[in-house]
This record gives structure tokens, sequence and C-alpha cells, in this order.
């Protein structure tokens, strides 16, 4: 825990001087917990933000294993630690303890999670992508953040990630969720 609030500390003072800068910052690779300080500091500089949690996790947990800062508590975390962040938006969720949903729940409408199966069941019964991907992003505000699990993905676009679940986003999907996130 020791150092990963060292690792918090150096991303959120990188991310600060990208931001400085007027660019975007952006955590790639590694694991999930590192984009914290990066979340942080967004906030700080932007006040109210939104987050687009691609995922197959919830990652809700206050601590796994004993570790605060683990990859399955950054949105816990995130929103217990992190007041400018508004809104939670998580999708392609297919994985998740009963904790960790009656925790979003506990937020109220500042968390909205879309799960992989809801999903799938409305492209079944006639629904489109586009307008799913719409409804999805209708409920971020104006600044977001995008956290991008690869599990968030079919594992068959992933076949190496440590956590592989059925089900996910497909490559298309995926590309066309984050072009609507653009418009």
């Amino acid at each position: 825990n020791k150092i990963s609030e060292e690792v918090n500390r150096y991303v959120k003072a990188e991310a600060a001087k990208v931001l400085r800068d007027g660019k975007i910052p952006g955590v790639v690779g590694g694991e999930h917990s590192v984009p914290f300080g990066a979340i942080e500091a967004s906030a700080e500089k932007h006040g109210e933000i939104g987050i687009l949690h691609i995922d197959a996790h919830m990652d809700l947990r206050p601590a796994f294993e004993g570790f605060q800062w683990s990859h399955a508590s950054i949105m816990h975390n995130v929103l217990t630690r992190i007041p400018g962040v508004k809104k939670l938006v998580q999708v392609g969720i297919r994985d998740f303890g009963e904790n960790e949903l009656d925790f979003a729940k506990s937020q109220g409408d500042r968390v909205v999670v879309h799960f992989d199966d809801a999903n799938a069941e409305r492209l079944m019964n006639g629904e489109t992508w586009p307008a799913l991907c719409k409804e999805f992003i209708a409920a971020l505000p104006q600044k977001v953040y995008v956290s991008f699990d690869i599990d968030g993905l079919d594992p068959s676009l992933c076949p190496h990630t440590g956590t592989p679940v059925p089900g996910g986003l497909s490559y298309h999907q995926a590309s066309m969720l984050l072009e609507t996130l653009k418009n």
C-alpha cells in the first residue's frame, strides 16, 4: 500500500504537468490501479468530471486481499477519495461481487452500470449499438476520463489477459463507443 501511494503521487504529478501544458494525460498498460493519480489530477484541473469505465469488472472493492490500492479497488478509491468525480458510467460489466453491487447502488445516480448481459439482450431484441452508445454517453458530464481495461473486450481479442470473462465488447463496439464520446 505504501508503494502504491508513492505511485499515485508520481502519476498525479506527471499528469498535472501534462494538464498544465494543455494536453490530455493517459496511462497505458500496467495494472489498473495505476491511473488513480491521473484521475485525481484531471478532477482537480477540470473541477467536475465523469468517468467512462469499460471493464469486465466493477472494481468497487474497498480492498482486495488486504491491498487497498488493488486493481479491484480503483473505482471504489476514485469514488471515495476524489470528490470531483461526479459520475461513473460502467460498460461491459459481467463479473462482480454482491458487495460491489451494493456499493454501486449506495452511490445513487452517481454510478450507472451497464451490464454486458443486459446490453446483449437489448441488442438481441432489436435495439442498436449506436443507440446504446448514445445512452451511455448521455449520462456523463462534458469532461470525461476514459478508463479502459483490456478485459472489457471479448476475451478472444485479448487471450492473455489475467482475468478473462466470457462476453465483452467487440473491437468495433468499443471503437464506436469511444467515437460517440467524441461527438
